[in-house]
């Protein structure tokens, strides 16, 4: 009897061990990078994050392409869309292929300078904003992940006040925010518009957008997990512009501008790229001069208030991301050539950088697969 019970204890803590050994192993996600590959890059690529010790590592280049500098991933994660930051203009659509992505098509945006793309919630169209273009274009996408159709290229028109960065449209970022509405972020003229396709398959314009105030260069936005409210990163004028968002016409109004930068900093800054945490009590700014990430903590109304400014331990902060559970930032540093990872403090907001950060040659954009 004694030696009976002697097993089925060994049993059970051998079934214990096994366990923990697949539940207790730390967090392991894979993180594409995409680069500007002017320099010694060579297009995209994969780096591991453990998040149980908070460290980063790089596997190596997974795709050869000209300028991926931003990318969008399918929610099922086998496919990557990437464009071709070039005078031409393109999207690539890749496929996993083992460990590394297969081109499997490509497409012209519809204008040069293409720096923004993003997937719609319903998996079905794929959306390029084009800078240097002042335009945007919808495409359709198959079940194969290849790119069908443009169904649509707007033209974006005007001016503001900029006199050197200001003097046409430039269309910076697309952001669907519903199964078919996209926002469309234009830094030239000081406006974000929102675009439907309709029943008929075309693209329109649901309202005029929000005019900002001359000079801001909105350039991306992030909308609220639990309240009707839109943020964007000023990058001209280095402020987030807080705004409240009509759910039914997606109407914008601002509540708030709030400085990216220290009070007493005056030299040249301006802010890139914005992120919430999952629970959305907490929001991020990059300030590319300060070489910082700004902290806000998100207030019952929206509205934001000043937590700090955070060293990024590099230059030139572009892209950076919180990863899904929101315990860890990690930040892309384009002309330091370097990924730093921060550890968030749940308590307060506050960054603390957690020993760990790899050598990517100009990084500029940061995804987590699924």
């Amino acid at each position: 009897m004694r030696k009976l019970l002697k097993l089925i204890a060994y049993s059970l803590l051998g079934q214990a061990n096994i366990l923990c050994f697949f539940s207790c192993q730390p967090e392991q996600q894979r993180i594409l990078v995409g680069t500007y590959t002017s320099g010694n890059s060579e297009g995209i690529y994969l780096g591991s994050f453990n998040g149980g010790e908070g460290t980063l590592t790089l596997e190596g280049v997974v795709a050869k392409t000209q300028n991926p500098s931003f990318l969008a991933v399918t929610d099922n994660g086998q496919y990557v869309f990437a464009v071709g930051e070039t005078s031409g203009g393109t999207v690539t659509a890749f496929q996993w292929e083992g460990a590394q992505l297969r081109q499997i098509g490509q497409r012209p945006t519809g204008g040069a300078g293409p720096c923004h793309v993003d997937i719609s919630p319903d998996q079905r169209f794929v959306a390029v904003a084009n800078y240097s273009g002042g335009n945007f274009s919808v495409l359709t996408k198959n079940d194969n992940g290849e790119l069908d159709l443009e169904i649509a290229t707007i033209q974006h028109s005007g001016r503001s006040v900029d006199s050197t960065r200001q003097q046409g449209p430039h269309a910076h970022c697309v952001k669907w925010i519903g199964e078919r509405v996209l926002l469309v972020v234009d830094l030239g003229i000081d406006r974000i518009i929102p675009y439907r396709i309709d029943e008929s398959g075309q693209v329109v314009a649901l309202n005029q957008g929000i005019k900002m105030q001359g000079g801001c260069g909105p350039r991306h936005v992030v909308a609220h997990p639990g309240k009707d409210i839109l943020y964007a990163t000023c990058e001209l004028s280095n402020e987030m512009a807080v705004m409240n968002m009509n759910p039914e016409n997606y109407e914008l109004e601002v509540l708030q501008y709030i400085s990216t930068l220290p009070e007493n900093f005056t030299e040249f800054s301006k802010n890139a790229d914005l992120h919430l945490t999952p629970d959305g009590r907490y929001l991020y700014a990059s300030n590319r001069g300060h070489e910082s990430l700004a902290a806000f903590k998100v207030l019952e109304d929206g509205k934001l208030e000043s937590v700090g400014y955070f060293p990024v331990r590099g230059k030139h902060p572009r892209n950076f991301m919180i990863m899904p559970d929101g315990r860890h930032l990690l930040v892309a540093n384009m002309n330091s050539n370097n990924i730093v990872v921060f550890r968030i403090n749940a308590t307060d907001g506050s960054l603390e950088f957690t020993g760990s950060e790899i050598e990517v040659p100009m990084p500029v954009c940061l995804k987590v697969l699924p």
